[in-house]
């Protein structure tokens, strides 16, 4: 029995890379339509499809599905590799594993976001004080960020009017530390869990 959960944890380590292969090539226009790319779509998006309605995982036009798809894949691979190694499994690991899978989703977007509003940031601050977008790619990214930069910004500022570049500045320290407070938190709810008796 160990033997095949060994075997199990294996296949969907292998699968779980090539879904992040194939997350990757459709980021890139010029891959996305080649025989790898097509050859991982046969293989992945029967899966990855299964998360694609979920609202949720939507800010904008950014879709973090697959991160989910990702997350629930190394969740069942650890778990199989718990189980080839004679590890038991209680009540108490499976919470622990489903709340690390959570605080993983949440922790993925969150440093998702900064990133997407770091790179904001560093356009503004390379054009000098101009704040207007120039380009279409930066009119559609602000248009779907600046709603959430605007929020995050101002349950700190209490009304006060901000410029784009203080608003971004401020979501991105926010969101720092929240993700610093939420691994924190994470692993310590999961410590308590994971040693819940059988």
């Amino acid at each position: 029995m160990n033997g095949i959960f060994g075997i199990a944890a294996t296949i969907l380590t292998i699968y779980s890379f090539l879904c992040f292969f194939r997350i990757i090539l459709t980021w890139i226009p010029e891959m996305s339509y080649s025989k790898a790319a097509q050859f991982l779509a046969n293989i992945c998006d029967p899966y990855m499809n299964i998360f694609r309605g979920i609202r949720w995982l939507r800010m904008g036009s950014f879709d973090f599905s697959p991160a989910l798809g990702l997350c629930l894949l190394g969740a069942a691979s650890s778990l199989c590799r718990m189980l080839s190694n004679g590890g038991t499994v209680s009540i108490g690991m499976i919470l622990a594993m489903a709340v690390q899978v959570i605080f993983s989703i949440i922790s993925s977007l969150i440093v998702f976001i900064i990133i997407v509003f770091a790179v904001r940031l560093i356009v503004i601050l390379m054009n000098g004080n101009n704040y207007n977008s120039s380009g279409f790619m930066l009119n559609q990214l602000d248009s779907s960020i600046s709603p959430l930069v605007y929020r995050i910004a101002r349950t700190f500022t209490i009304g006060k009017p901000l410029t784009y570049k203080s608003a971004l500045i401020i979501a991105i320290i926010s969101l720092v530390v929240v993700n610093f407070v939420l691994n924190i938190a994470s692993g310590l709810i999961i410590g308590v869990l994971a040693n819940l008796p059988v």
